[in-house]
């Protein structure tokens, strides 16, 4: 409840009164506390401390109306007035002395403190009730619905009772007739008793006797031993019960079982292979035939310009084509393919050519290569009206770019043979690949030779240069590089005869990329045979994913021991397969290149693994996204039914004839 009475602090400015004050006498003295200064200045009392003469000074100060506004508690203005307030006494201390009679004071700031009291009860108007408190902690037990039962006496209760003999009953035919009397007999038959005096009668007048009479019928009558007949008048003065064979029903509720209840649907989908076919909507149908995709153009703008050959005589300056898709370099881990049902692959097979990116129409085309051949062949079928896309010029063959599955290959359209059949006309080209420029006819005939000592691989660089200027062919060397005297190198040939030379000296072949201006040399046996079940496979091929497949065995000697030879210079090497007596000799290699003992170990395990039961594996199956195509040289593991094999590739063929793309991979694998 608020209380009845509030404080209020205001601050008042007040205008400035003017005061008149009255000084005494006025000082005529001049009083110097230092002697007279050389520089003329008169210097008055620095140090002077004037004496603190308190001035008492009467004044009125009228003061204004205030205007007071506040807001208490109940929300009511207040207006009030103040009186001018009167002081009557100034206490003034001036520091300096005052030399006028007369002097306008400041304005007075006053600051004051009012209360008041309004004699107003203000009772409570009202209150907020809430629906919930705060919770109080109270110690309750907790509560469980089951507790731990107690045993009790109580016996077993059962629908059926063994029966007791009772040597008193009653028995009769007719119930509603009957009277039950305590402690009496009944039976239908009983043995005579021998009375006292007794005479038996067929019928006889019942008498009051203290031993009744037995007879076959007789009144009914009061008796004290009466005998229980069949048939007799009831006694109504007996409490007797009646006993019936039917009694009321008795209400029972009881449920009843089933093994089936009502049943609840469920929604529950099914997939199927086939839907239901749609009739087509009336109409007429056209063939488009899809237009070939426009390739990109073949040079990139970029600070260096790359030329892909060597400056041509008739001025025309060809640049290295970038925009092409090459498959990434195996890092080292397997490439596994899946086992699925089903294997969907988008073939897109395009060709164009290279010097002005025109698309050329094709029927079919087929690619191959072989760890024997150092060039892609190159076979398609064209239609004839393509013929003055591919016809070659004075300057030489026409450079196509064939595209599979995202795999570009430069090849040259070298031969045209053309086909006519009754109402159909094609041609047929072929060619190699584009390094084919290395070998005849494009290339000269050339003598090469070291005249100072080189190593192997500084032979090929040697090779594919010009009087020193490099053709701009890359070489990915891939052997165990050895020295080779000056001297010891002298081929006559193009530039492809020479580095198959120095390749084959170590065992080694060419496989030419597929776009790219590089040749990549490669051991026939990256690994032994023998040391096969160490190899990591670049290709895991399940059986679900090879549409065919043809095995032939061979048997070749199981030579286990050769001799490799230098010609003028070089070693005499002797190679023997570990773990065997080395009692079957094969024909001695004899090679000027041969020079060291690491030549000649290369060159030997080539010799050596060509030897024993092989096996010829031939395995077709899509250019699927995960592999690409498997080019020769690498390791393919496969399923032979419930055998796993291991092998290289030595062949690779592509056939491309849309909608289907197919590769078939020469593996040579070992019994």
């Amino acid at each position: 409840m608020p209380s009845a009475s509030s404080e209020l602090t205001l601050a008042a400015t007040l205008p400035a009164p003017e005061v008149s004050i009255a000084f005494g006498p006025p000082l005529v003295n001049l009083l110097f506390d230092q002697p007279a200064a050389s520089d003329a200045n008169l210097v008055f009392g620095a140090g002077f401390v004037a004496p603190r003469d308190d001035v008492v000074v009467l004044a009125s100060l009228p003061l204004p109306v205030v205007s007071i506004k506040f807001i208490p508690p109940a929300r009511a203005e207040l207006l009030a007035e103040l009186p001018a307030l009167t002081v009557s006494t100034l206490l003034l201390r001036p520091s300096v002395p005052l030399d006028v009679a007369s002097a306008s004071l400041p304005g007075v700031v006053f600051s004051g403190e009012v209360r008041y009291y309004s004699r107003t009860q203000r009772p409570t108007v009202g209150q907020t009730a809430h629906p919930w408190q705060l919770a109080r902690q109270t110690e309750d037990g907790a509560t469980q619905g089951q507790q731990d039962a107690a045993a009790t006496p109580a016996g077993w209760d059962a629908f059926w009772r063994r029966t007791l003999g009772v040597p008193q009953g009653i028995e009769h035919r007719l119930p509603p007739v009957l009277a039950a009397a305590p402690e009496q007999r009944s039976a239908r038959h009983q043995d005579a008793t021998r009375l006292q005096d007794s005479t038996w009668f067929a019928h006889q007048d019942a008498t009051r006797l203290e031993a009744a009479r037995l007879g076959l019928f007789q009144n009914a009558g009061p008796l004290r031993d009466a005998t229980r007949f069949q048939h007799q008048d009831g006694d109504r003065t007996k409490r007797a019960g009646r006993l019936s064979r039917w009694q009321s029903a008795v209400l029972v509720v009881r449920g009843q079982g089933s093994d089936f209840q009502t049943a609840r649907p469920q929604l529950k989908g099914w997939r199927g292979r086939y839907q239901e076919a749609v009739p087509p909507p009336p109409g007429i149908s056209r063939w488009v035939v899809p237009e070939p995709p426009v390739p990109q153009p073949c040079y990139t703008p970029s600070p260096h310009l790359l030329f892909a050959a060597l400056a041509a005589t008739d001025g025309h300056l060809l640049f290295l084509c970038e925009n092409h898709i090459t498959p990434p370099p195996p890092d080292g881990e397997p490439v596994v393919v899946p086992v699925r049902r089903v294997y969907f692959v988008i073939n897109n097979v395009t060709l164009y050519r290279v010097s002005d990116g025109a698309p050329v129409p094709v029927f079919n085309l087929s690619l191959s290569l072989d760890a024997s051949s150092w060039a892609w062949g190159f076979d398609a079928v064209l239609p004839a009206k393509a013929e003055a896309l591919v016809a070659g010029s004075a300057t030489g063959p026409v450079e196509l770019v064939a595209s599979v599955n995202g795999t570009a290959f430069r090849v040259l359209a070298e031969s045209i043979s053309r086909e006519r059949i009754f109402g159909d006309a094609s041609i047929r080209i072929s060619g190699r690949s584009h390094n084919a420029v290395l070998a005849a006819p494009y290339a000269p005939v050339m003598t090469f030779s070291n005249t100072e000592g080189r190593t192997a691989r500084q032979l090929m660089d040697d090779v594919l240069t010009v009087n020193g200027i490099p053709l701009g062919w890359a070489v990915d060397w891939g052997l165990t590089d050895w020295n080779v005297p000056a001297g010891a190198f002298a081929q006559q040939g193009s530039w492809i005869d020479a580095l198959t030379a120095i390749a084959g000296a170590a065992g080694g072949y060419l496989i030419p990329h597929s776009s790219a201006q590089s040749i990549r040399v490669r051991h026939l046996y990256p690994v032994a045979p023998w040391e096969w079940s160490t190899v990591t496979p670049d290709f895991v091929l399940p059986v679900d994913a090879v549409a065919r497949e043809s095995l032939r065995w061979l048997e070749k000697p199981a030579y286990n021991r050769v001799f490799v030879s230098g010609q003028d210079v070089g070693v005499l090497g002797q190679v023997t397969r570990a773990g065997t007596a080395g009692d079957v000799l094969a024909p001695m290699v004899v090679d000027p290149l041969i020079t060291e003992a690491a030549a000649a170990r290369q060159r030997g395990i080539a010799v050596l693994a060509d030897t024993g039961q092989q096996l010829e594996v031939s395995l077709r199956l899509p250019v699927l996204a995960e592999t690409g195509i498997i080019e020769p040289g690498a390791f393919v593991e496969y399923q032979d039914g419930s055998v796993t094999r291991l092998g290289i590739v030595r062949a690779t063929q592509v056939e491309a004839g849309m909608p289907e793309v197919w590769q078939t991979l020469g593996v040579q694998a070992y019994a």
